[in-house]
């Protein structure tokens, strides 16, 4: 059986040691699993082609053992990149994210040009979970339900979670643990 492996595509101003990336990859890599949480080139003045570069540099498996959690920023970052790539991946988690643009955060428009192949997106991979917080008042949930809908993902909307950050309670996501345990657990 082949090893798994998870990348994790932080957001805007997020590094590895962010919010539940840590205990995340820790919680998998006991389990065996090699996790690679990506330290994305200036995470507070982020640019697409940089971040899109170091993810093109840095993510060496796209098959069907390899799964992809991104949080907000990170979530378009990650489907600019799997636009790029034609194997099949075991799936993919969308925390709190977005493909449209914010009218209160335009510095981030660069991210949602191309617009993005849906059709390709759903072919390519095999899971995919949208998941929000009603309470989210960075990317408001409805921004991540069409996303959802447009991705044909499974959705998972949090009464409370904010935008699923440290500041937001989250140094740990249990939920996020048990989708990608469950969407690993089903055959290939």
């Amino acid at each position: 059986m082949q090893a798994h492996t998870i990348y994790i595509i932080p957001g805007y101003q997020a590094t590895p040691q962010s919010h539940w990336f840590p205990w995340l990859k820790q919680a998998f890599e006991q389990k065996g699993v090699s996790v690679h949480v990506l330290e994305l080139p200036g995470p507070n003045s982020p640019k697409l082609q940089g971040w899109l570069e170091h993810l093109q540099a840095n993510i060496q498996q796209h098959d069907t053992h390899t799964w992809f959690v991104g949080h907000s920023l990170g979530c378009i970052t990650l489907l600019q990149h799997l636009m790029t790539q034609h194997a099949t991946i075991g799936g993919m988690v969308l925390v709190s994210g977005f493909a449209e643009h914010l009218s209160f955060l335009p510095d981030l428009d660069p991210f949602i040009t191309p617009s993005l192949d849906f059709d390709h997106l759903v072919r390519m991979s095999r899971h995919r979970v949208v998941v929000a917080a009603k309470d989210d008042n960075i990317v408001p949930y409805p921004y991540s339900l069409r996303l959802s809908e447009k991705l044909q993902a499974e959705w998972e909307l949090f009464e409370l979670g904010g935008h699923f950050m440290k500041q937001d309670g989250f140094t740990e996501f249990p939920a996020i643990y048990d989708v990608l345990v469950q969407m690993m657990s089903e055959p290939t």
